[in-house]
């Protein structure tokens, strides 16, 4: 635990909030307060632990931030402040390699937010819900550009090969590799990233 702390200490070290819309609360004093909140450590790998477990990255601080600020963030006049506090977690998640999730997510249990974002580990791509690959089966799958990926990375007996699918993204310049995630999810990610790439020529006369 304490290596990862040292780990996250050393990506966040530096790092300099940009207010943006926000410019007008960045002379405040709980501003300051707050970045230095978020980018604490034991905060950040608090919000990593949410983000692992499918949840929004405010969900895991917020005991935390209600504790310390109690007073400015439970004031029903002080919503902007929780928005700042929105505003500042992407960033922290960003220098952390997190991207965001589309949408946003209720929070059903009692918490200082109630619907918050969800972030991705940005070098695993995006995560897949049951119900996206059941809509990409039904309408996506059998199209010209899957059919023609499917003929150089399926095997003999059927099954999508990772090398074969791994050879047809390095052969359009894509370097990407997802062995932590399963074969039906690197498909779909890098058959993405393919789409974009291949020019239509390709496969459209399939």
């Amino acid at each position: 635990m304490a290596d990862d702390l040292e780990e996250l200490k050393l990506k966040l070290q530096g790092l300099e909030y940009q207010p943006g819309h926000f410019r007008d609360l960045l002379a405040d004093p709980l501003t300051q307060q707050l970045w230095e909140f978020l980018t604490e450590p034991i905060n950040a790998a608090r919000m990593e632990t949410c983000t692992f477990c499918g949840r929004p990255a405010v969900e895991c601080i917020a005991p935390g931030l209600l504790a310390t600020f109690s007073l400015q963030l439970s004031d029903p006049g002080n919503d902007r402040y929780k928005q700042l506090v929105g505003h500042m977690t992407r960033q922290v998640m960003a220098a952390l390699g997190y991207a965001i999730q589309p949408g946003r997510v209720r929070i059903t249990r009692d918490n200082l937010f109630t619907v918050a974002t969800r972030y991705d580990d940005a070098k695993q791509g995006p995560m897949i819900t049951r119900g996206q690959r059941e809509n990409w089966l039904k309408n996506t799958a059998d199209t010209p550009f899957n059919r023609w990926l499917d003929r150089q990375t399926r095997n003999p007996d059927g099954k999508m090969s990772r090398e074969k699918l791994r050879a047809v993204a390095r052969h359009w310049n894509i370097d990407s590799e997802y062995p932590q995630l399963n074969a039906g999810h690197e498909r779909m990610v890098l058959g993405c990233m393919l789409r974009r790439r291949v020019p239509k020529t390709e496969y459209e006369n399939d």
